[in-house]
């Protein structure tokens, strides 16, 4: 009986994940790599229009400063205008002769993940100067209608991990993080802290989003795990906000945390510990803040 319960604990403590789609391709991979192409010829054409058709109007830019750590991330534009301006700015001055890879595409439903690989070199229009560039770029997608929509890119980043101490919290971003830990504690109220469209993510001890699984496609889906979860377990979670970062309208954050998760079966003996760390994207456009996305299990050093 004891086995039992405790191979339904793990049963139940598994979210659902995503197939990378890296064996093969499918209707819906074949759909991102479209609406990737075209962003890269609108930059190649100066076709500020071509690229922004695969953007969608509250796409969120950050920017990785060529580092793995999220700890060293920050918001680079809060929405699809602010990215606009800055593109025709870009393209007017310089002459992109670039091509891009997509080496990695994953797909759960209507949410998607995928990085990019953009090499070649970027021209000056009045010196004719060329300097060489390889931007490496981890996008997140929603699919609505038909058309698979750029809701977050992560420029610039990069594919090691360089030291980074954070930025000091940001206490409306921590006390928010703190209460949602508690939710987990108190077994309710936990939905409630989440974006409709929320993506969830597992990243299975590794930095690098190749490595990602998608567990959580909507809050919805997260609803559904969570009915099924809470009425057998019960949460202890310590939680230290290290890393916050908010955009330049005060709109959009991200936030990096370490935590220890203790797990205990509620009719059981069994109780399971992990430390992780976990990266948040944030939003208040609907006039609270609301958690966008959340990677659990992010493969950083556990020895800060």
């Amino acid at each position: 009986m004891q086995n039992a319960i405790c191979l339904l604990f793990v049963l139940l403590a598994l979210p659902p994940f995503a197939t990378p789609s890296r064996a093969g391709e499918t209707p819906e991979t074949l759909l991102i790599r479209q609406a990737l192409a075209n962003d890269i010829s609108g930059y190649r054409r100066a076709d500020t229009e071509l690229a922004l058709k695969a953007y969608h109007p509250h796409f969120v830019a950050y920017q990785g400063h060529a580092n793995g750590d999220p700890r060293a991330w920050t918001v680079l534009h809060e929405n699809r205008d602010t990215f606009a301006s800055q593109l025709a700015a870009d393209i007017s001055a310089q002459r992109y002769e670039v091509t891009r890879t997509v080496p990695f595409i994953a797909v759960r439903t209507t949410h998607a993940i995928a990085t990019s690989v953009d090499s070649g070199r970027v021209v000056d229009r009045q010196t004719s100067k060329a300097a060489p560039i390889v931007v490496h770029r981890f996008w997140t997608f929603l699919k609505e209608e038909d058309d698979w929509l750029a809701t977050g890119m992560v420029a610039d980043l990069g594919d090691t991990l360089l030291p980074a101490a954070g930025a000091p919290a940001n206490g409306e971003i921590a006390e928010l993080l703190q209460r949602e830990s508690q939710a987990w504690e108190a077994g309710s109220g936990i939905l409630g802290f989440f974006d409709a469209h929320f993506t969830g993510y597992d990243a299975l001890g590794a930095f690098k989003p190749a490595s990602y699984k998608i567990a959580f496609s909507g809050s919805e889906e997260l609803e559904k795990w969570l009915d099924k979860r809470l009425p057998y377990v019960q949460y202890d979670l310590d939680r230290k906000v290290l890393h916050t970062a908010i955009g330049p309208g005060g709109d959009e954050a991200l936030a990096v945390t370490r935590e220890k998760v203790a797990v205990e079966h509620v009719k059981g003996p069994a109780k399971h510990h992990k430390e992780r760390y976990v990266f948040w994207t944030l939003s208040r456009r609907s006039g609270s803040w609301k958690i966008t996305n959340m990677i659990f299990n992010l493969g950083l050093e556990l020895s800060d």
